[in-house]
């Protein structure tokens, strides 16, 4: 069973966050699994909670080269984690949506809890 310690934690937070933006899917899923050797579920806030890999491909097919994350603030407590970010349309002229991301490492496995502000 892996365990994670919070430095750990925080450096997959902020290098996902860098492969997103660089469109390196294939490092960032890689990450993925070196960090998430289980199972992984994702919930955005109001939706069911799906299998992870699968909302992951998806996330990645909507909205990669699309919109850029900016990180504004990462905590970390125990196996815990809350982000904070903006999320910038490229090219939109938008304001960047506000989001924040929750995660919970539990041996192998990881949940992951996205609260976002839709597009209009």
């Amino acid at each position: 069973m892996k365990v994670r310690d919070p430095q750990e934690i925080r450096s997959f937070l902020h290098q996902q966050v860098e492969l997103w933006n660089a469109g390196r899917k294939h490092e960032m899923f890689d990450l993925y699994r070196r960090m998430v050797p289980g199972r992984m579920t994702i919930e955005y806030i109001g939706l069911p909670v799906m299998e992870g890999w699968q909302a992951l491909e998806d996330m990645w097919q909507r909205f990669a080269g699309k919109v850029h994350i900016d990180v504004k603030e990462v905590m970390v407590t125990g196996n815990e984690a809350a982000c904070y970010h903006h999320n910038t349309t490229i090219g939109a002229g938008t304001p960047p949506r506000p989001s924040i991301e929750l995660y919970r490492f539990d041996g192998d496995d990881v949940q992951i809890r996205y609260f976002f502000t839709p597009q209009s």
